[in-house]
């Protein structure tokens, strides 16, 4: 049965376009995808250099990311581009373990105790952060050292701090466990083949939005209204728009000044912050072929230092752009951030060493320990359709395609 409501959702990233889809799906004919920039994507963005992609966003999927899988099989998507090679340096360049010998005793221990562990928390699995245990919202390094994880720990920050999810010392560990659950910590340590998409991560969302029946770009949304009960007002650099529903995807610590808010809303939504992220893409000759990590620069203190490289389409042939990740930091100049990471490139043997474009996110908006234990999800669920918005994106599940995806279908089937 058609459904006749207007829906309107704001933001055309992996979130917007999978709502908008899984609301055709079931029937609903008048969606409109409202998006301020100039493409679809989000923090999927894919971009094309001598005839290939490359990522200056979202850099992969891992193999347990079923969801995604399963979207991607319907629209005839391959899962298979370039091999990701990875290995593990120091500050001077040179090749070191990911885990010193020393401690891979240690290690085989833990990581044997992992699956219990993880185990108890089976609440995880669901949609959404409401149901988490108290134990969860301490920060993730607290609860590694409370349950003897001492080595593993390191390999959890290796994969969390590297994309710019933070420090473990300071993010709470429910965050920590909703990217890395068992299967996917699995992925990375054991190097198995990941989604790495030949037309670049963008090819999804772009399927999706090239379906959408009112897709709108350069959209900005200045203004979220109730009208008459049932009804909200949209006003837009394009006029005003009118649904029955709308779906928020953008940043939630924004709507605020979008909309009228009860107070105690209006302060919960004002808890999140984000982290400030990097991608630079440099043009480089004579760097290894393969990915890396750079252990020594993650962590609070090493800001604006390079934590990793992506050498996309070393498999097949040479490639000379390499895409390099940063956590932003406020008290370096743009020119100093940029002569750190060059210096790095060039200890790895990096000689022409030429910046081509630079990119930077507001990446992973989350709450910190003491919002968590106050019940902010809790809070937030409540809130879902108060004024008539409904909210989804990277706040409600965790900031990956797969946690995004799992996120837009549970709430289009809790309540449309």
């Amino acid at each position: 049965m058609v459904r006749d409501e207007r829906i309107g959702i704001v933001g055309a990233g992996i979130s917007g376009v999978t709502l908008a889809h899984e609301l055709a799906k079931k029937g609903y004919s008048h969606v409109t995808i409202m998006e301020k920039e100039d493409r679809v994507g989000g923090k999927c963005h894919s971009i094309e250099y001598k005839g290939k992609t490359y990522e200056m966003g979202a850099l992969i999927g891992l193999p347990s990311y079923k969801m995604t899988m399963e979207l991607m099989k319907e629209f005839g998507l391959k899962e298979s581009g370039p091999l990701l090679e990875r290995g593990f340096f120091n500050r001077e360049g040179h090749k070191i373990s990911q885990i010193p010998k020393e401690q891979m005793s240690d290690f085989a221990k833990e990581f044997k105790r992992l699956p219990a562990l993880f185990g108890r928390y089976e609440s995880l699995k669901a949609p959404g952060l409401e149901h988490i245990p108290s134990d969860l919202c301490k920060p993730f390094a607290c609860w590694c050292d409370e349950n003897g994880l001492f080595v593993l720990k390191q390999v959890f920050m290796h994969y969390f701090s590297a994309f710019g999810y933070g420090s473990i010392d300071e993010v709470p560990a429910a965050y920590v466990m909703k990217l890395l659950n068992v299967d996917n910590l699995m992925s990375f340590i054991e190097i198995t083949p990941m989604i790495t998409w030949p037309q670049g991560v963008t090819d999804l969302v772009k399927c999706m939005g090239d379906r959408a029946s009112d897709l709108r770009l350069t959209c900005e949304v200045n203004r979220i209204a109730r009208e008459a009960p049932g009804k909200v007002r949209v006003e837009t650099n394009q006029g005003n728009l009118y649904f029955d529903k709308v779906i928020y995807t953008a940043s939630l610590r924004d709507l605020p000044d979008k909309t009228d808010l009860e107070e105690e809303d209006r302060k919960l939504l004002k808890k999140i912050f984000h982290e400030r992220f990097r991608v630079y893409a440099y043009r480089v000759d004579n760097i290894p072929k393969l990915s890396g990590y750079i252990p020594g620069n993650m962590g609070p203190d090493n800001r604006g230092r390079m934590m990793a490289w992506y050498y996309r389409w070393a498999d097949l042939e040479e490639s000379d752009l390499l895409t390099i990740y940063v956590a932003e930091n406020e008290e370096m100049s743009e020119s100093e951030m940029r002569e750190s990471i060059e210096a790095t490139l060039a200890s790895l043997g990096g000689k022409n060493i030429r910046l081509y474009m630079m990119k930077c996110w507001n990446h992973f908006p989350h709450v910190d320990t003491a919002a968590l234990q106050r019940g902010f999800y809790t809070q937030l669920e409540r809130a879902q359709g108060k004024y008539g918005i409904y909210f989804a994106g990277e706040i409600m599940n965790f900031p990956t395609l797969e946690n995004c995806i799992i996120y837009a279908k549970a709430l289009v089937e809790r309540y449309f």
